[in-house]
């Protein structure tokens, strides 16, 4: 009976130490410096990232394998945009890199960062990309011509009615000033 478990567990044993070194170093994590709150489209996000090997040892480079080089790429599955950003390896510290993005678009954005050659890729949680700040001040029309904020059309409103009015008094004094006396005769 021995004999016969001994061959199983010998093929077990061989297929465990031959999926090791398949598996070794195999896999990194990304540990956002800190996570971007408030991200206007159009506006470039200068974000610090550091790459983890097994979630724990920093590393800008995979022995045997070549240097990490990370990639962001983001998608808007609403709008169908999609573009991706390779990330710099900072002088700083061992596995920490940076990259500038800029998101094109307002809207639900879901991104990840590839840290080549890992494997493994870092799926962030989506990310809420406001509009610009010149789209907020200046909306536009279909037709892309600007389009006064509510609050100033109700100025320019008040400002047209004086104006009416104004000309109105004015029309009015001048038709009065250009009538000729009527003589009149004193007994």
């Amino acid at each position: 009976m021995l004999k016969r478990m001994s061959v199983p567990l010998t093929v077990l044993a061989a297929l465990l130490l031959l999926a090791t070194p398949a598996l070794a170093g195999g896999w990194g994590i990304i540990s956002l410096d800190a996570v971007p709150t408030e991200v206007h489209a159009g506006e470039t996000l200068h974000l610090g990232f550091t790459v983890l090997q097994h979630g724990v040892t920093p590393v800008h480079h995979w022995e045997g394998v070549g240097p990490v080089e990370p990639v962001l790429s983001a998608t808007n599955p609403e709008t169908g945009e999609f573009f991706e950003v390779q990330a710099l390896r900072d002088e700083g510290k061992v596995g920490h890199f940076t990259v500038d993005v800029t998101f094109p678009s307002p809207g639900a954005w879901e991104w990840q960062i590839q840290p080549y050659p890992f494997e493994l890729r870092s799926q962030l949680e989506p990310l809420t990309v406001l509009p610009g700040v010149a789209a907020q001040a200046e909306p536009a029309t279909a037709s892309g011509q600007a389009v006064a904020p509510a609050n100033t059309r109700g100025l320019l409103a008040a400002g047209g009615v004086i104006l009416i009015v104004a000309a109105a008094g004015l029309a009015i004094f001048r038709r009065r000033a250009v009538q000729k006396p009527v003589p009149v005769e004193v007994p």
